[in-house]
């Protein structure tokens, strides 16, 4: 009998968190569904680790999440989709709780769900902690443009995920058709946060790149040099004002708070330079 679920992971040099994503999975109080592991070209210990485990395997070449998302929402057996990352972790009642709107909407007006509490699990460390605790709140699930849960059919007819969105690929349905998902009630997981300076930077040019195809002024001809430009010779400003909103709330010191906003803020930078000038959205 086919799997009324279809969970699809897109991985890349995943091996440091996908154990705890998957063993997460088995944990859940609703049990039809298979699990969809897309990787994305990874050249770590990833897929040793995912054959512990029972679950379907596809391959590509390193080609983005986007991509790998839709491979994977092409090959799935289920009904409804979903979508999750490798370094999340999930309340036993997640995926119960998650589809459970579409499955009571027997006239087929729910296209999906998301969740409505986000946490990040690693605030011990300081940049981590910088970029917040809560990463949806109750209140701002309402908002939130990624499904987490969607029928397959929908999800077909609505042409899956585009990769020029990058890091916003998966808030597609939003950017192309004003659709948004309805929040599921009771539906918590947890999330990481960069770790590192580093990470915070890579993380940065990612969401920063997506702002070529998520914001206005930077999909207009001419209009987009000049917002990048613009962005650059405000820049000290910008780390400044909220390097000091932030102190106003926070036990951090001033240095390092200057430290993290500098480098997450020029990572947004160079992530719109790259693709307005060189036309890379996610690598």
């Amino acid at each position: 009998m086919k799997p009324k679920v279809s969970i699809i992971i897109p991985v890349y040099n995943e091996e440091k968190d996908i154990g705890k994503a998957l063993e997460s999975l088995k944990q859940q109080i609703h049990k039809d569904f298979e699990i969809i592991i897309v990787d994305d070209g990874s050249t770590d210990n990833t897929l040793e680790i995912v054959r512990q485990f029972k679950a379907r395997i596809l391959n590509q070449n390193h080609q983005g999440p986007g991509l790998a998302r839709n491979l994977g929402a092409k090959e799935a057996k289920g009904e409804i989709l979903i979508f999750v990352d490798a370094d999340m972790i999930f309340d036993k009642n997640y995926i119960k709780n998650l589809i459970s709107p579409i499955l009571k909407d027997k006239a087929g007006k729910i296209i999906g769900t998301t969740h409505d509490y986000e946490i990040a699990t690693n605030i011990d460390n300081k940049w981590s902690a910088l970029w917040g605790e809560i990463r949806v709140s109750k209140e701002q699930a309402k908002e939130v443009k990624i499904f987490r849960a969607i029928r397959k059919d929908k999800f077909i007819e609505l042409g899956g995920f585009d990769q020029k969105y990058g890091y916003a690929d998966d808030q597609t349905f939003w950017f192309k058709y004003k659709i948004k998902p309805i929040p599921a009630k009771n539906t918590t997981c947890y999330h990481k946060n960069p770790l590192s300076l580093k990470g915070t930077y890579k993380q940065a040019r990612w969401i920063g790149a997506s702002w070529k195809e998520r914001y206005t002024l930077f999909k207009i001809s001419v209009l987009n040099y000049l917002g990048v430009l613009l962005y650059f010779i405000f820049l000290p400003f910008l780390i400044l004002a909220k390097s000091m909103q932030t102190k106003l709330k926070s036990s951090f010191s001033i240095k390092d708070i200057a430290k993290f906003y500098s480098v997450k803020f020029a990572g947004y930078g160079v992530g719109i330079f790259r693709a307005v000038y060189l036309n890379k959205v996610w690598k």
